[in-house]
């Protein structure tokens, strides 16, 4: 469901998802985030098909810890993947969840509640695309696009304690047809999870680590 008129009216012209000779991917926004971090997105910058927008008024160097909560998966009832079982859902969540904390666990503190000097992160897929492994196989029809899945996500940072954004991306993927990815029905969507948590981590990485002395920053 579209949470306002805001959110519906909003047009992000770049979060068009380019591949093959398939449809176009259109990624609009789903009302998980907050209008005003929709409306810092419109101002964003495109990077490998995401938007994304930072608060250059905060300083993230100020952070030493990530709170990431558990992923959502919002699946509109006509969704492509509508019928996912509840145990796929949650195994998908799942999945994109640890590829999160692997990649900001990697240098940063993971904590599990909100506190001083301490982000929060929120994810949401917003849409997941199946991909046909039948068409996969055949190589005309996967390097024409006509088999491989996709996904679209939201994703925001925000100080845990008090609210404010930092840091907010939006976007969509569709998967490659070269990779053996497109053997697994849900291997593309866990292919564009990858490639977000990395992305997402890229972005926070100038968070100093802890144990690190005020003077090395």
């Amino acid at each position: 469901m579209r949470s306002s008129t805001l959110v519906s009216s909003l047009v992000l012209p770049g979060l068009i998802l380019f591949g093959g000779c398939a449809s176009d991917y259109k990624v609009a926004p789903s009302g998980f985030l907050a209008e005003e971090t929709y409306a810092s997105l419109e101002d964003g910058e495109f990077q490998d098909q995401l938007v994304t927008w930072s608060n250059e008024a905060i300083d993230v160097e100020d952070y030493r810890a990530f709170l990431v909560d558990p992923v959502e998966l919002q699946i509109d009832d006509d969704a492509d993947a509508s019928d996912m079982s509840d145990q796929r859902k949650a195994e998908l969540a799942e999945y994109f969840h640890g590829q999160v904390v692997d990649f900001l666990d990697a240098d940063h503190e993971i904590v599990e509640t909100p506190g001083p000097e301490v982000l929060r992160v929120r994810i949401a897929v917003t849409d997941v695309r199946k991909a046909v492994v039948a068409l996969n196989i055949h190589p005309a029809t996967s390097i024409a696009g006509f088999g491989l899945g996709a996904a679209a996500m939201e994703a925001e940072v925000t100080d845990s304690m008090t609210g404010e954004i930092v840091f907010a991306m939006m976007g969509g993927r569709r998967g490659s047809p070269f990779g053996l990815e497109k053997l697994d029905p849900w291997g593309h969507a866990k292919e564009a999870m990858d490639l977000w948590a990395e992305h997402l981590a890229e972005n926070l990485a100038t968070i100093t680590p802890p144990g690190v002395p005020d003077e090395n920053r």
